[in-house]
């Protein structure tokens, strides 16, 4: 009996919907996260980007770890909610977290 060539396995690749649902944030803030470099796409011949399931995967376990520890010594964000307070400053404030503060004081007044 002859044995038939494995076929390479395929990496589970997710769309930019599916990853918002994952991250409870909405597409448009996916597309942000891969022009700033945040998320690595992987682009598919018709111009579609498409993410890998175990980046993903690997996002939400920090976030999930993070969310669980309870004798965490400094209290603050979690990783994963640093990752995206950093990349709000880096989109919207040009990288500058003093001007963030300053809009957010501005707010309050």
């Amino acid at each position: 009996m002859t044995k038939k060539p494995e076929e390479p396995q395929q990496p589970t690749l997710y769309t930019p919907a599916e990853v918002a649902n994952f991250f409870r944030v909405d597409p448009k803030t996916v597309t942000r996260w891969a022009r700033t470099g945040t998320l690595n796409p992987v682009t598919l011949p018709s111009g579609h980007r498409r993410y890998h399931a175990s980046e993903i995967h690997r996002l939400l376990q920090i976030g999930n770890a993070a969310a669980h520890t309870t004798t965490d010594p400094e209290p603050g964000p979690s990783p994963r909610a640093r990752a995206v307070l950093d990349s709000v400053i880096r989109d919207y404030f040009n990288g500058d977290p003093s001007a963030a503060i300053k809009a957010i004081r501005t707010d309050r007044d």
